[in-house]
């Protein structure tokens, strides 16, 4: 190979190695832009269907003239040392009246397994407290709703697609009364039951 050559080899290669230095960069770039494209993209969603669901507790607090309106949702949170799942739960969102303390901030990531009576009954259908003294017989939940000056209470469930319990739409009278067209013999009617069955099932599709 003479010199003309083994220039053009030198060059050739140089050139070759600045060109894959020069698309490794750009896909590079071009990774980190889609990236934080996807981010944002997600971040705007997010937004949106939070959006969402405060405007619906909004309107289903209206509706009902109820004083607290929340979701709980199910998620893990660890594990034991035996390596099992730690199943907890916390409220995610939250619409209260003027003046009563957003439970929210103190809800989170709260062990299941200290609400077996509630869960046993939400999964039952029997989470409807016109009367929390009188309906409530779990002295551990009865103190809870005491606590936060709870009279009332209707605990709603939703379901995944494979009808896992992955929320709970939750209902709290504290200064409010609940209407009387509500009621027929002092406890909840099917209708109104119903009407909050399919409030919780719509906030499923933002859920899930």
């Amino acid at each position: 190979m003479d010199v003309l050559d083994l220039i053009k080899t030198v060059i050739t290669s140089v050139t070759s190695v600045v060109v894959a230095l020069i698309a490794a960069g750009y896909f590079q770039k071009y990774k980190k832009q889609q990236t934080e494209k996807q981010s944002k993209t997600k971040l705007v969603q997010q937004i949106q269907k939070d959006e969402l669901i405060h405007f619906s507790l909004r309107e289903i607090r209206r509706k009902y003239n109820v004083d607290r309106v929340y979701i709980i949702q199910y998620h893990n949170g660890g594990q034991f040392y035996t390596d099992s799942s730690m199943q907890k739960a916390s409220i995610t969102y939250e619409r209260c009246s003027d003046g009563l303390e957003r439970l929210s901030e103190k809800y989170q990531n709260i062990l299941v397994s200290n609400f077996t009576w509630y869960n046993s009954k939400l999964l039952k259908g029997e989470t409807f407290f016109n009367d929390v003294d009188e309906d409530v017989d779990d002295i551990t939940m009865k103190s809870l709703f005491r606590s936060y000056g709870t009279s009332s209470h209707c605990g709603l469930p939703i379901y995944d697609r494979d009808k896992h319990l992955v929320a709970v739409l939750g209902f709290d009278w504290v200064f409010s009364e609940i209407d009387e067209h509500m009621l027929v013999d002092n406890q909840f009617s099917d209708e109104i039951k119903e009407s909050m069955v399919q409030d919780a099932n719509s906030l499923k599709t933002y859920l899930i």
